[in-house]
């Protein structure tokens, strides 16, 4: 029993350790997904899908299906708030596992991404 039970703690730290590796191979593989690049190259910020593209589907999913993060798509955003204010406070500071965006995007593009989730997705 007790070869079983290193065997399956094995396979779980190498199961664990590709995760890991995954997780980073793939934000690696997409270059708009370093905050340093959210604004445009003429300096104009971006709209809402572009944001959400690059910073938000990683977690919400594409399509706002959920994953990591919770749903965002078919109405849930605004359900999950109804007040805009509040979804726009919770990606500026960030809160439990969702990241703080307050640094990396202007407030016309907090704006725009809290807006797509709400209505685009």
């Amino acid at each position: 029993m007790k070869r079983f039970v290193n065997v399956v703690e094995v396979i779980a730290l190498v199961c664990f350790g590709l995760f890991v590796v995954l997780l980073f191979v793939d934000q690696a593989s997409s270059p708009t997904a370093s905050p340093s690049n959210t604004t445009a190259s003429a300096g104009a910020p971006r709209g809402g899908a572009e944001i959400y593209a690059s910073l938000c589907a990683g977690c919400h999913g594409k399509t706002g299906q959920g994953s990591i993060g919770p749903a965002l798509g078919q109405g849930k955003a605004a359900k999950n708030f109804p007040n805009a204010a509040d979804e726009i406070d919770i990606v500026t500071n960030g809160e439990g596992g969702m990241p703080a965006f307050g640094d990396d995007l202007s407030q016309d593009e907090l704006k725009a991404v809290v807006e797509f989730t709400r209505s685009g997705l």
